[in-house]
């Protein structure tokens, strides 16, 4: 039999007990420690520019090809490197030359927004002053690591004419895009795969000076290699014979490692112990026959591709898979509105905002740079 109890039933503020300890206040630190890397290295290695539309452009220049500049003596003014006397036409006397380029690049356009309760703001919270304000700096790190993805870890190029209209986001050409433009890329495991074709790329005419190569990593595992010094001199001897001079050899943790181990397990490579007994088994400066690399570890090549396919035997991820070799003079972060806070104001109850930053890679010699890809 069922036994119905009836009575009043009071609702009230909840209390945290009674008796000892009731009285003690909560021991929470007045500070919040954020735990997520927040480098850039590649874009924080490079210069700033300014750029004034969204197609951006510079121009590059080179010698011509050493060939017989010879002149017989009190010869008139003859073509330039025809090496057989040819008289000199109207066009020869161009000083521009045959070697004047215009490279060009879109700007891509980055935002986060911020929204805050009003009552969020107006609680004392332990380690925050200001919620607003503690937001909007945490996007703005966030977005300039959104950027270095863009830029070192990614496919992204500069989109054709057509699709940087309407509503279409535009990407400006990230550093992949531009290396493969001139081929000083070598491929290491199975260069054959789809996506990594040897053949170094032509831009038509509408593509003309931008970066618009797409590379993939090869999918098939066992199409990968593992880093080997010799793809990394392979890439340095293209980017000498392109005329370009590297500086820096930047990769991810994983391939960080695997760089300093091959140096160690070298049979021709002593192992430095330093006057206080240490044994160093880092490289930072690997001395190569065309100039000497500084090893740049980058957190952000070794974060997984949003979206990536990861089995044991198939893996499309950008993750642990290139190592770009550069000069950081070569770069720059060409700024058409350099990041800047957009004062929403408020809707209803929440303090609204908008970072945005709109920007150009400007690539000022991309013979200058190379790069190792598949690597697993």
């Amino acid at each position: 039999m069922t036994q119905h109890l009836s009575g009043r039933v009071t609702s009230g503020p909840s209390q945290r007990g009674n008796g000892a300890g009731v009285s003690e206040r909560e021991d929470l630190a007045n500070f919040i420690s954020m735990i997520t890397r927040d480098e850039t290295p590649f874009i924080s290695s490079i210069g700033k520019s300014k750029a004034t539309a969204i197609y951006h452009e510079w121009q590059t220049d080179e010698l011509q090809a050493p060939g017989n500049s010879r002149i017989a003596e009190g010869q008139d003014y003859v073509k330039p490197g025809s090496g057989d006397q040819t008289p000199a036409t109207g066009a020869d006397f161009d000083p521009v030359g045959p070697h004047r380029t215009r490279l060009g690049n879109y700007t891509q356009i980055n935002g986060k927004t911020i929204a805050i309760s009003g009552t969020k703001r107006a609680v004392d919270q332990a380690g925050v002053a200001d919620e607003y304000a503690y937001q909007l700096k945490k996007r703005g790190t966030e977005m300039r690591r959104d950027i270095e993805m863009d830029i070192v870890n990614s496919a992204n190029v500069s989109a054709s004419f057509a699709a940087q209209t309407g509503s279409a986001a535009r990407t400006t050409g990230g550093y992949n895009a531009w290396v493969n433009n001139v081929n000083n890329v070598v491929y290491a495991g199975t260069s054959a795969e789809a996506g990594s074709a040897t053949a170094a790329h032509i831009p038509t005419s509408a593509e003309a000076g931008i970066g618009t190569f797409s590379w993939a990593p090869a999918t098939t595992v066992a199409n990968r290699a593992s880093l080997a010094l010799t793809d990394i001199d392979a890439a340095m001897q293209k980017i000498y014979e392109a005329g370009g001079k590297a500086s820096r050899i930047m990769v991810s943790p994983k391939l960080r490692r695997d760089f300093s181990d091959l140096m160690v397990s070298d049979s021709g490579v002593r192992r430095n112990i330093d006057e206080g007994g240490k044994l160093r088994q880092s490289v930072d400066v690997y001395m190569s026959d065309f100039g000497d690399l500084m090893v740049v570890p980058n957190y952000i090549m070794g974060l997984e591709t949003a979206g990536a396919t990861v089995t044991a035997t198939s893996n499309d991820s950008y993750k642990d898979a290139s190592a770009l070799i550069y000069d950081p003079q070569w770069f720059a972060m060409a700024a058409l509105r350099p990041t800047q806070e957009v004062d929403v104001g408020q809707k209803g109850d929440s303090t609204v905002g908008m970072l945005i930053e709109e920007f150009s890679l400007e690539v000022k010699n991309p013979k200058g740079c190379g790069a190792v890809y598949n690597l697993k």
